[in-house]
């Protein structure tokens, strides 16, 4: 039934555990075909014992040529309906082949594929289950080559079961390429691209070793065998007819893993290989091979960046290479039990694995999502664009313009005239008049609060969205974050921005950039760390419109920083967000933008100590306090430090007043928090107040210590290592919902 094919090569300290595993294989109707590839320590031995006691077993004793070969040796001589694969170093469960085989017959499958474990011999051996498995099609009947992901995963040949006669006659077999170099990548590849018939399942069989230091991955001999391997698949798509269907998966799955074995040379044939590489895609690109649609910004830039200068691209690499070593470095002196560079591996592991089992599970339910997507106007827009605008005639048109050649074309723009005294309402009646797209409504002047207010009542979208009259949309703006907000299910998404200056103060730029830096990447669950460290602009991100009406989110009117307050109560209400760093938004600061005016000590920067309160109140009266405790008063800290950093000297005295009555009024839930944040709220009150002269001293040599650490390399690295550590953190929780809310 199943022909069980096992390479080998001088393996003799792993050989008799992994053929033991299959001697206990409970099914009887199968042949272990043992593949002795010219070994030259007691391999062939230990096989001849395991032939005496189990019948199954079969010798199959070459010279040595190679995994390849080797491997097709062993396909020639299978006579099993079924082919697996068993690496001489690993081992399998024992009802591997009979539940593979099982599920095979019930599907009529050209190939079943399970999880496996990463396992560990040292230590008295460890295991770790991966998933390569998306548990949405567990179970079903796929067509691999419609699931383009599918590709992106490790080539695992060896936790699977291929029907023989699909792999004759489909002429799927290895390249015969000397040595073990990689040939798993070429096989897997045809597989999935002539399969008709895969099935998953959620379990786990074989045990893939971690511990060898002779394994084949770890060699740095065989520089040019992933390119045979690549020139295989392209011969093979290109003889079945697949190369039109799968050219973008080619493309990227190239790159994906051509950059892998990049970073395993040295210098010399990191050159050599870089040259052949640049020469393969512009092959590609003349041959019309080469297709970006499933390469991500930063793969396709890479990839057009190596056509064009390979060279600069390795230099580029090499210098990387260096700093990290230099860190690295650096890291060793850390006394810290836990070694930095050790922890940035780790996170770097886990958030691989977790966007792509997000990818997965996401792209499964991506279809149905796009039927939305009619590209008409219609009466019932699926985002409105909220625009307040007072007084923005010498900018407005170029904002209007943005938003009227949005490539989404059923969309509305609601413009909210705030009592201007330019030409501003004239120039949006224009617009509404050629455009019904464009709705205007013209209110007596009360402030920007109150506008957006107006809006969100005139709002008829499924999604809001805003943007200032002063600045523009990129032409994908609406298309990009709706699409975010389809394919993965988040209650909010938040882009990057291209900000320009207008004659704005130095001192500024850096804060504006440093303000707007997202920490996080990709899906995230809210938790009150990226509420406090999300930046609280409306313009740069997208909102659900049930969820602002279901909870009453609005503006508080007449106060300044609304923005604060809108998106405060927004995360409060909301579970998901997703970050992206594409930059979609066009922000001008100018020198007579409220956070301009605000940093030049203007009475306005006290707005948010009225929004504190009001922010306070609503997370009373709505039961949000007990669990975001920490971040309300981390917010409180926060809103004192930029009124009081913002306001004359001559108010912060009543500022600081301000805020010990606000804990006093509140001493319960100020109580509640934790030692340090409590500490840090009385350091904001108490730094602007008449201190002894001693004190002052103490202060500020504390004070110059903390800058000495704040901008030391240390804790730049730690700084950085805690952020990446809180994204991560974000990330599994919200893989942790994805997979509970399946639909």
């Amino acid at each position: 039934m199943v022909s069980v094919l096992v390479p080998i090569y001088n393996v003799e300290k792993f050989l008799p555990q992994c053929l033991a595993s299959l001697q206990a294989q409970t099914l009887k109707e199968a042949e272990f075909i043992c593949i002795n590839d010219g070994s030259k320590d007691n391999s062939p031995a230990i096989i001849k014992d395991f032939m005496k006691r189990d019948k199954r077993f079969k010798l199959l004793d070459k010279e040595n040529s190679g995994y390849g070969d080797s491997m097709n040796n062993g396909l020639a001589m299978a006579t099993g309906k079924y082919v697996g694969i068993v690496e001489s170093d690993d081992w399998a469960e024992p009802t591997m082949f009979s539940d593979l085989v099982e599920l095979a017959e019930k599907n009529q499958a050209d190939a079943v594929k399970s999880n496996f474990y990463f396992y560990s011999g040292k230590n008295g051996g460890s295991n770790k289950k991966f998933s390569v498995i998306n548990l949405n099609e567990v179970g079903a009947v796929i067509t691999p080559r419609e699931s383009p992901y599918i590709f992106r995963g490790m080539s695992t040949i060896w936790s699977g079961l291929y029907r023989r006669q699909f792999l004759l006659d489909k002429k799927i077999d290895f390249v015969p390429s000397p040595g073990a170099s990689y040939q798993d990548t070429g096989f897997n590849f045809k597989v999935w691209a002539a399969a008709d018939r895969v099935v998953y399942t959620n379990n786990a069989y074989l045990h893939y070793r971690i511990d060898n230091d002779n394994s084949s991955v770890k060699s740095h001999a065989k520089v040019f065998c992933v390119c045979d391997e690549f020139d295989s698949i392209k011969k093979y798509l290109v003889d079945n007819d697949l190369m039109d269907q799968l050219k973008a998966t080619y493309t990227q799955r190239k790159w994906d893993i051509y950059k892998w074995n990049n970073t395993r040379l040295e210098k010399a044939s990191s050159d050599e290989f870089i040259n052949r590489v640049a020469q393969e895609f512009k092959d590609d690109k003349k041959n019309g091979y080469l297709d970006f649609a499933e390469c991500t910004d930063r793969e396709r830039a890479e990839i057009e960046f190596i056509m064009a200068n390979g060279a600069a691209y390795n230099d580029l690499r090499q210098i990387r290479s260096r700093l990290g070593r230099v860190y690295r470095g650096a890291s060793k002196l850390n006394r810290a039990k836990v070694k930095r560079n050790l922890m940035q591996s780790i996170l770097d592991e886990t958030f691989a694995t977790n966007r792509d089992t997000i990818f997965q599970l996401e792209e499964k339910q991506l279809p149905d999502r796009f039927q939305y997507l009619d590209n008409q106007p219609s009466d019932k827009p699926v985002v409105s664009v909220i625009v307040p605008v007072y007084n923005a005639a010498k900018y407005l048109k170029k904002t209007l313009d943005s938003l009227k050649n949005q490539t989404l074309k059923n969309i509305e723009i609601v413009c909210v005239d705030d009592g201007s005294k330019d030409e501003s309402l004239k120039i949006l009646q224009k617009y509404a008049k050629a455009d019904k797209r464009f709705k205007v409504v013209h209110q007596a002047n009360a402030g920007v609060a109150t506008a957006r207010n107006t809006g969100l009542k005139k709002a008829s979208g499924k999604y809001i969205m805003w943007c200032d009259s002063d600045d523009t949309y990129q032409p994908d703006m609406c298309l990009h974050m709706i699409s975010i907000m389809e394919r993965r299910s988040v209650d909010m998404a938040i882009c990057s921005q291209n900000i320009s200056y207008d004659h704005v103060d130095n001192s500024l730029v850096k804060d504006t950039s440093r303000y707007l830096e997202h920490i996080y990447i990709g899906s995230q669950m809210i938790d009150w760390n990226i509420m406090v460290t999300t930046d609280v602009s409306l313009w740069n991100k997208i909102f659900r419109a049930d969820i602002i009406k279901r909870y009453n989110i609005g503006f508080p009117d007449g106060l300044l920083f609304e923005d604060a307050y809108f998106c405060n109560l927004y995360m409060l209400n909301a579970q998901t967000i997703y970050f992206t760093n594409e930059k979609l938004y066009n922000y001008i600061r100018r020198p007579s933008s409220i956070m301009s005016t605000s940093f030049k000590k203007a009475d306005t920067s006290k707005d948010y100590l009225k929004i504190n309160d009001v922010t306070y109140r609503y997370m009373k009266d709505n039961n949000f306090l007990d669990s975001y405790i920490d971040f309300f008063w981390i917010r409180f800290i926060q809103d004192y430090s930029y009124a009081l950093d913002n306001s004359k000297k001559s108010d912060h005295e009543a500022i600081a007043a301000r805020g010990y009555k606000f804990i006093a009024d509140h001493q319960e839930d100020f109580n509640k928090t934790n030692d340090a944040i409590r500490g840090a709220v009385k350091g904001v009150l108490d730094r602007n107040t008449k201190q002894q002269t001693k004190d002052k001293l103490v202060k500020l040599r504390q004070s110059y210590s903390d800058w000495n650490l704040k901008h030391s390399k240390k804790y730049q690295e730690n700084h950085d290592l805690i952020k990446f550590n809180y994204a991560v953190e974000g990330q599994a929780k919200y893989l942790e919902h994805l997979v509970q809310n399946l639909r």
